[in-house]
């Protein structure tokens, strides 16, 4: 997995690609983002199990769902 961090502009700031460093090592300000790329197979494979399952839960309890978020 690759990280990148951006600024408010959208410009490109730096790799975050020292595992050992902390966030703060990194010119990190308000507003900026990370974005995350090259996501594993196995992370993908995962989510989409996570999904799936989820799927059958709520269908499963479609009857005692009210549609209110708490």
């Amino acid at each position: 997995m690759e990280l990148e961090l951006y600024g408010v502009d959208d410009k490109f700031y730096s790799k975050l690609d020292q595992e050992d460093a902390l966030l703060g090592s990194y010119p990190v300000d308000d507003g900026c983002r990370i974005h995350v790329s090259q996501i594993s197979s196995l992370a993908t494979g995962l989510a989409s199990a996570m999904m799936s399952h989820w799927g059958k839960t709520m269908a499963g309890n479609k009857h005692s769902h009210s549609g209110v978020c708490v």
